[in-house]
């Protein structure tokens, strides 16, 4: 998996500035989703379920609305649709509950898409710019997480894949994501980063203006 670090340490030497700490963020996003969790579900989030067979996934999402475009927020619904559509139900087995936090965090062009807390098994989404997809490596925007030619051949029906050329491969960024995580292991944290060459100079702002609105109400 992409590592943040390396990439300050490689921006340091090259003379780029660093503007955050890495650690603060991630004891920030830990402690609170740990409050999140205990305490903010009935003032701040509302719960939805998405059920499957056996498996049942909360879903955790603000109570309070953006009063404007909502395009770049991730809904229950929206949500729903992608859990539907997941080939493998098998690895919801790895997710109890999902939260949807209407934050950003970029640093370096290197946007936060989620985290997922293995204990837990909370797996927590941030919004992004608009990517939604994963894409082949020739892309100027990447998620960063695994091999994505694994996902594309072992992941994903194959059927399902348009190889010609014409049109490039893009599967669900959620779905890259649901397919790579893993409770077991030594570290409590997994999280997974979207890289850009650039940020889009009509949706970043956007993106920050979300973030701040709902930081002013407390999320």
């Amino acid at each position: 998996m992409f590592d943040i670090r390396e990439y300050y340490y490689s921006s340091a030497g090259s003379g780029n500035s660093i503007e955050y700490n890495t650690t603060d963020i991630d004891d920030e996003i830990t402690s609170y989703i740990d409050t999140l969790l205990i305490d903010s579900v009935d003032s701040l989030y509302l719960c939805d379920r998405y059920k499957h067979n056996d498996s049942i996934i909360e879903i955790i999402y603000p109570r309070q609305g953006y009063p404007k475009n909502q395009t770049l927020i991730f809904t229950p619904d929206r949500l729903r649709f992608l859990l539907s559509f997941y080939p493998y139900k098998g690895d919801f087995s790895k997710v109890n509950k999902i939260v949807l936090r209407p934050r950003y965090f970029e640093a370096g062009n290197i946007e936060l898409s989620s985290i997922y807390l293995k204990k837990k098994k909370v797996l927590v989404l941030y919004i992004t710019h608009p990517l939604g997809y994963t894409g082949s490596s020739g892309e100027n925007n990447k998620f960063i997480s695994v091999s994505l030619e694994n996902i594309m051949d072992t992941k994903v029906i194959k059927d399902s894949i348009d190889r010609s050329g014409t049109h490039k491969n893009r599967i669900p960024y959620l779905w890259n994501i649901l397919a790579t995580i893993n409770p077991d292991g030594k570290e409590d944290m997994e999280k997974f980063f979207i890289k850009m060459d650039k940020v889009d100079s009509v949706v970043y702002p956007l993106l920050n203006d979300i973030s701040y609105f709902y930081s002013r109400h407390g999320y």
